[in-house]
């Protein structure tokens, strides 16, 4: 009896191995964003007009297993990549926001005299010389 259910679940690992040869079969960035997209549509289908959050979800779904049992793999893995560029740029802008706030804190900005570039100094360093980076005009300031 042993046997049997082994036998069987070894016989259905290779008939499943067989049927994703060749295919992309991966779980990736973009089939992790389109599952939770799901998800959300089901958890916030009660509260959207006309289903709207269930046909949201049946489409994901069906995006995420067209994508997995595409025997095209190099455009789905391009697809991945053009989302995690995309991704990639859009956390690029809220990290130097972050920074922006942040060398506001520690540093004084200020402009140039004479070109209107942006400088900037440390905060607390009293009367310094300053040197512009654009234009190499010299100049005191207190920061």
């Amino acid at each position: 009896m042993k046997t049997i259910w082994l036998q069987r679940l070894i016989k259905w690992t290779t008939s499943y191995q067989k049927f994703m040869r060749g295919r992309y079969g991966q779980f990736d960035s973009l089939n992790k964003t389109l599952l939770v997209i799901t998800l959300l549509g089901l958890l916030l289908n009660p509260w959207l007009p006309f289903q709207l959050g269930r046909i949201l979800s049946i489409i994901m779904l069906v995006l995420v297993y067209g994508r997995f049992f595409s025997k095209k793999i190099y455009p789905r893995s391009n697809e991945n990549q053009a989302y995690l560029r995309k991704v990639a740029k859009i956390k690029g802008f809220f990290s130097k926001q972050k920074q922006t706030v942040s060398d506001k804190r520690t540093y004084t900005i200020f402009s140039c005299p004479n070109c209107q570039q942006k400088l900037r100094a440390p905060k607390g360093k009293g009367l310094i010389r300053v040197t512009c980076s654009k234009c190499h005009q010299s100049f005191e300031k207190k920061v």
